[in-house]
């Protein structure tokens, strides 16, 4: 009896470890996919060169209202976004790929899920 409890529980515990080392490996891939794509997009900051640079869209890409001026900008693909309020450009930046989807080609209309 006492070998087949220490079988079972050798058995359980390297599944376990198995397990974890899988989703490990998911994690990874995750993190690396999300490097990926933050290297893609870029915070515009508040210096005379970012000045020059107005977004190219009207409406928001998270929330669709109107492009506010002063609120921050973010480089994607070469486009500079614009938001109607902060933490907009946060979303934004954490998914880029997303929420530009929901523009319209000219950047003037909010074609996305509100």
């Amino acid at each position: 009896m006492l070998k087949q409890f220490v079988l079972v529980l050798a058995f359980l515990i390297s599944a376990s470890v198995i397990a974890l080392a899988q989703d490990n490996t998911e994690k990874k891939s995750e993190d690396t996919h999300h490097k990926m794509e933050m290297n893609k997009v870029q915070k515009v900051d508040d210096s005379k060169e970012s000045a020059a640079k107005e977004p190219w869209n009207k409406v928001c890409p998270v929330k669709g209202n109107p492009v506010e001026e002063g609120t921050p900008t973010v480089e994607y693909n070469g486009k500079v976004y614009g938001f109607c309020c902060p933490g907009c450009d946060t979303k934004f930046a954490k998914n880029p790929e997303k929420y530009a989807k929901n523009l319209s080609e000219d950047g003037s209309k909010f074609i996305g899920r509100k």
